[in-house]
């Protein structure tokens, strides 16, 4: 989805016997039955469907809540919110240009003061991580924030804290003739090598 991202960090393939050992060994062996609570907007409660469908395979049971945008988000702060507060929610992200906004609000302890961790809906902080983190925003190139892309990753399949199901693909146009455009999926454009041939 960015530049940045590590395209050599292997992602995880189904794996049910293991996913039943490691329930066992959480101490779960025969599963354990959950809510997962969500909205009703666009696809998000089909998405939350097979969730469901898919937990029973290694034996948790997930009752589905879907509320409305506004009782889910409610004030959109801790306390205040099934998103945040749920003991598990489903949430759609929107883009950014940039994943500096996922990296701090949806992955930091939360900080009233400096605002960290305000979609940390997970509670817990991904450990190691927050270092990481940092210096990946602090990177002025592309290829050290690909290093460090690939430890944050690393990290995120070892704790998975949050799980990234799918993006959308979006699409923009311009005028024929208009090279060098780079949008980004909230209707951002960034014009630096924008020319007309």
């Amino acid at each position: 989805m960015y530049p940045s991202t590590n395209t050599s960090v292997a992602q995880r393939t189904q794996d049910i016997a293991k996913a039943k050992s490691l329930l066992a060994a959480a101490g779960h062996p025969s599963g354990f039955s959950a809510q997962l609570v969500t909205e009703n907007f666009v696809e998000i409660p089909q998405y939350a469907q097979i969730i469901a469908q898919s937990a029973k395979a290694i034996g948790v049971n997930i009752s589905l809540k879907v509320e409305s945008s506004t009782a889910y988000y409610g004030k959109a702060t801790f306390g205040t919110s099934d998103w945040l507060d749920a003991t598990m929610s489903l949430v759609d992200y929107g883009h950014r240009s940039v994943p500096n906004a996922f990296l701090t609000s949806a992955l930091e302890t939360y900080n009233a003061k400096t605002g960290t961790g305000v979609w940390n809906a997970a509670t817990s902080p991904t450990r190691s991580s927050t270092s990481w983190r940092r210096k990946y925003v602090a990177a002025s190139d592309v290829g050290t924030q690909k290093t460090i892309a690939g430890q944050i990753e690393t990290l995120l399949l070892a704790q998975t804290p949050i799980v990234v199901g799918y993006f959308y693909n979006y699409l923009a146009a311009t005028a024929q003739g208009v090279t060098g455009v780079y949008p980004t999926a909230v209707g951002h454009l960034f014009l630096y090598n924008a020319g007309k041939g």
